[in-house]
């Protein structure tokens, strides 16, 4: 069992989803087979032919053979250009479209059920991957045409801001060239200029792209864990203030996918060469990788559930309430605010964190039964002394009250009874 009951730091999410991988490794990887392999599949189909590739490498082949064999598997240029187009802006859309919220699903539901300490099994899985299939299609149509609003606003205003930069670059660059005795030193400036320009274009559309994505992006959680019908606005709730904690994981997964990719293809292609089994075992070792972009995903999402809405249960143990004083006993506060949050945001993964309304009210509750008990037992032990209660007789009257008066006097003060000495 996962549990979730604190928040996370970037360090906690990484070694918490590779827990989870390493536990529920072939159930993730067969996941990952039947959702992404076919689209690897097409991926050869429409760019090579593969007939004219060599299953294994042929001996005394080099590398620059083999890539020379690619190129001709690849056809002429306008067969490339046709087959990538189609591939990029046909296929590739589609299928991300209607494969890829379920596959994103799946390992949701993988990390709630380790979360709950539930069995984890492949057919059960891949039924809820597919629950609530229209609304995370719409959701994820909609989230595309969001991101690609937002690429053509910010590519719109940095090809003004290259072209107003790029006049000034030059008349920098020709001013060094007229004041500098060398002119291929200028030239060097200028490219130098050019270089950094867009450097400097690329990560301003790479971080507003990264800012929006990650702000709307933990919409499948929302749809597929939560059950609402709409999911973009709960993700930027979810996401506010957490934009630089999940953009430090989401870089660091970048590294270690970058990293493990180029080394695997490197030494692939100097054993493989550029044969039909190297490119298999490439693919097998793309799929073991994926889940590295999913679980994490799915863990940090649960994280930020017990971030924004564990807020009071982190202020009980600020103030140096233990976890366990959850399990009082009835009537003392410890009980009353256990049983308000019923479990609190411990189980905020599971969805069941109660409104903050609903906490006090059923401490309140708690309370006032508490305080009804007391002053039941506080009006039995006064009507102890004195008063009788025979059987039918109701709230604990006196039988005769005249026969219980003590004497006053005519003050209507009380007189001390005289004891026979």
């Amino acid at each position: 069992m996962i549990s979730f009951e604190r928040p996370m730091g970037i360090g906690a999410i990484l070694d918490r989803s590779f827990q989870i991988y390493r536990k529920h490794f072939t159930v993730t990887f067969l996941l990952m087979l039947l959702f992404f392999g076919p689209l690897y599949l097409l991926q050869n189909l429409v760019l090579f032919d593969v007939s004219s590739v060599s299953l294994l490498p042929e001996s005394g082949e080099t590398i620059a053979d083999s890539i020379d064999r690619f190129a001709e598997a690849s056809g002429s240029d306008d067969e490339l250009r046709i087959g990538l187009l189609l591939f990029s802006f046909l296929l590739m859309p589609l299928y991300m479209l209607a494969v890829f919220p379920a596959a994103v699903s799946s390992q949701l539901h993988l990390v709630r059920a380790a979360a709950d300490g539930a069995s984890v099994g492949f057919k059960e899985l891949l039924r809820s991957s597919f629950s609530r299939y229209w609304p995370k299609v719409g959701n994820t149509l909609l989230f595309g045409l969001i991101l690609m609003g937002v690429y053509m606003a910010i590519s719109t205003a940095v090809v003004l801001g290259v072209i107003i930069v790029f006049v000034v670059t030059v008349g920098i660059g020709t001013g060094f060239s007229q004041l500098g005795s060398d002119p291929f030193g200028s030239s060097i400036v200028l490219v130098v200029l050019l270089v950094v320009m867009y450097l400097l274009v690329a990560l301003m559309v790479m971080a507003g792209i990264g800012f929006f994505a990650i702000r709307f992006g933990f919409y499948l959680p929302v749809i597929a864990l939560e059950g609402a019908p709409s999911s973009l606005g709960r993700s930027w709730r979810l996401t506010k203030g957490n934009f630089w904690r999940i953009f430090g994981i989401y870089f660091v997964l970048s590294i270690i996918y970058g990293v493990f990719m180029m080394g695997t293809y490197a030494l692939l292609i100097a054993v493989f060469k550029l044969s039909l089994l190297g490119q298999l075992i490439y693919i097998v070792m793309t799929l073991l990788i994926t889940p590295i972009y999913m679980i994490p995903y799915a863990v940090t999402y649960f994280d930020l559930r017990v971030r924004n809405e564990g807020a009071d249960l982190e202020q009980m143990l600020a103030a140096g309430q233990s976890y366990e004083s959850y399990s009082g006993q009835p009537g003392e506060a410890g009980y009353a605010a256990g049983s308000a949050q019923v479990g609190g945001s411990a189980y905020a993964a599971a969805g069941t964190v109660q409104t903050d309304e609903a906490a006090r009210e059923a401490a309140v509750g708690h309370t006032s039964g508490a305080a009804q008990g007391r002053a039941e037992s506080t009006g039995e032990a006064v009507r102890a002394p004195g008063m009788t209660t025979p059987a039918g007789q109701e709230n604990g009257s006196p039988v005769n009250p005249s026969l219980e008066r003590e004497p006053s006097d005519a003050n209507g003060s009380k007189e001390p009874e005289k004891k026979d000495e």
